[in-house]
């Protein structure tokens, strides 16, 4: 029976990250001809797709570690990596303070420093975008 029980509770996890990940491709794809490249709303979807996470969930007061870890790596490369303010950073994330923008900002330098799973993540999320925008281009077989 107990078995039965977290094998269904896998399940309903593994449907509810789905549906997360598809909600914002939807969501990205309905704004997708007005999204600037590199801006914040590009920057939050991909962090959002990365983590599972809704827009929604990343902006909330929430402090629960996935969320946080989400924001900070938000904070880090819009400010750092594509030279975002920090109050347009606070705005962004559901009008926060700038001086926490910076103090998330200052930790992601400090993890991407000392834990290479955070750089990892970070590197990904950045790849992410940058494919996005700079696509390989073909190259001509002479």
């Amino acid at each position: 029976m107990q078995e039965e029980i977290a094998r269904l509770r896998r399940v309903i996890v593994t449907q509810d990250r789905e549906i997360i990940r598809l909600k914002n491709i939807i969501n990205y794809r309905a704004i997708e001809h007005d999204i600037i490249p590199m801006s914040l709303d590009c920057v939050m979807h991909h962090v959002c797709v990365f983590f599972h996470l809704t827009r929604e969930m990343l902006i909330e007061q929430n402090r629960s570690v996935e969320r946080v870890r989400a924001r900070m790596v938000m904070c880090y490369i819009a400010q750092r990596r594509y030279s975002h303010t920090y109050r347009s950073i606070g705005i962004a994330l559901g009008h926060r303070d700038h001086s926490t923008i910076m103090s998330a900002c200052e930790k992601a330098d400090f993890f991407v420093k000392k834990y290479n799973d955070f750089k990892y993540q970070v590197d990904l999320v950045i790849n992410a975008i940058e494919a996005e925008f700079n696509p390989i281009q073909p190259h001509n077989e002479s």
